[in-house]
């Protein structure tokens, strides 16, 4: 057939071609289209937080969910805190350049919901668009280093944005939350806000009215931003880590055995591949909880509105211990709400009930560990381990993996990820103020 195509003279043919890559503004305005409007703008979220090379999975290499099994140097730069400068690449560019532009588009699928003649703010598109709209700055602000360009790329007035601190970044994120109009997804999403700004009990009053069942999942397809988790472990990239943490924040995500999957907790439920990382020399741990291209994702839940709470009784002095007892009671129906065909992989699931270990910082760790635990692999750990030493004052040994790299050498002192190289373009933007070595959120 591509030889009788070349026998037509061109002269017969019409060649307007139009590319197929590009949807004008005009489409993009036209009412008819907001749904494919909506779609597209949830997809590139999707597609930042956990589809392909995306947050989920580049801060979890960096904390101590993940460690690398595999060969690629931008990976193990950043699983061994060790990064490259932005010139010459790191492995969470990608995603940096996915969140910016989920951002651009929720925020103008949001002003097309609002002014839809069949929709408005009071449209339920209007309040999921502003509840993921506004977890594109939490996220920012919580991977990246406290110098975070926001711009504006809209025709026909561009314009360079400035830096913006990750508490900058937090309260921005406040208004778009409220704009959700009392979304459960969005509620989660600013006590989540207000837990990193230390405004602890307005972050309980957020999320009070949350049922504790409730799970906000981000869809996948085999097709099209397939889940990130299976395919990085699927190929013998990433295994499950375990203690791999700082001295005084290290949670045993295999289990009580962590050699043996007999020991593991019930909301880790994992399995060892015998093959081997996609480097044999080290041993593949995959997680039970992503076991398929088109497995969800928790980008919120219940769960999280409890255990913000707990922090936050923690923080006012009043019972801390109760919530935390009460999602532990409760963990069978928690995690087979979560996790598809659990009870095949955890027949008989149970918590004993946790004791007052009695002195703060026990109390501190043990609320971080049963976050880790309850919300491993669904994007939470980096801001968890920056808010241990912003908000906690530990150290960052104390924190992140350090010492011996299990690939030689030792651990750096990256906290945080580097902006993309291209904001180098953005003449308001100063490279020299991107600090991956400070945790701080100011």
């Amino acid at each position: 057939m591509a030889a009788l195509a070349l026998m037509v003279p061109l002269a017969s043919c019409d060649l307007d071609v139009i590319d197929p890559d590009r949807v004008s503004v005009t489409t993009t305005q036209d009412p008819a289209f907001i749904d494919v409007l909506v779609a597209g703008a949830v997809g590139d979220f999707t597609s930042a937080f956990s589809g392909g090379e995306s947050y989920t999975t580049v801060s979890a290499l960096l904390t101590d969910e993940f460690f690398s099994t595999g060969t690629f140097t931008t990976r193990t730069a950043t699983d061994r805190r060790l990064q490259q400068t932005p010139a010459n690449g790191n492995t969470s560019d990608g995603t940096y350049t996915n969140l910016q532009q989920a951002r651009r588009a929720l925020r103008l699928a949001v002003a097309s919901v609002a002014d839809h003649p069949d929709k408005g703010t009071g449209d339920p598109d209007h309040a999921l668009l502003n509840g993921l709209y506004g977890y594109t700055y939490v996220i920012l602000g919580e991977g990246y280093c406290s110098n975070v360009p926001i711009s504006n790329d809209e025709a026909p007035d561009p314009a360079d944005g400035p830096p913006l601190t990750s508490t900058q970044l937090f309260e921005a994120s406040l208004p778009i939350f409220d704009a959700a109009a009392g979304d459960n997804m969005a509620q989660i999403g600013k006590g989540r806000a207000l837990m990193n700004l230390g405004r602890y009990a307005e972050a309980a009053t957020a999320v009070a009215g949350v049922p504790t069942s409730f799970n906000y999942f981000v869809g996948h397809s085999e097709n099209a931003a397939s889940n990130t988790f299976f395919g990085m472990q699927g190929n013998g990239r990433y295994s499950i880590s375990h203690n791999e943490g700082g001295d005084l924040s290290g949670v045993g995500f295999r289990g009580a055995t962590p050699l043996d999957n007999a020991g593991q907790d019930p909301r880790m439920p994992w399995t060892e591949d015998p093959q081997g990382g996609f480097d044999p020399a080290f041993r593949l741990f995959l997680s039970d909880k992503y076991t398929d291209f088109d497995s969800p994702f928790v980008l919120a839940s219940g769960i999280e509105a409890r255990l913000i709470e707990a922090e936050a009784a923690y923080q006012a002095g009043g019972d801390w211990l109760t919530p935390l007892n009460t999602l532990r009671a409760a963990v069978g129906t928690l995690m087979d709400d979560q996790i598809p065909d659990y009870s095949s992989y955890v027949p008989s699931p149970t918590l004993a009930p946790l004791v007052d270990p009695g002195t703060p910082a026990a109390i501190e760790d043990l609320i971080f560990t049963e976050r880790a635990m309850w919300m491993w692999g669904t994007g939470h750990r980096l801001g968890d381990l920056r808010r241990l030493m912003n908000n906690y004052g530990l150290t960052e040994v104390q924190v992140y993996p350090s010492g011996a790299y299990h690939k030689g050498g030792v651990h750096g002192p990256d906290v945080v990820f580097p902006i993309d190289f291209d904001e180098a373009n953005n003449l308001l933007y100063d490279e020299a103020l991107c600090v991956t070595t400070s945790a701080t959120f100011n």
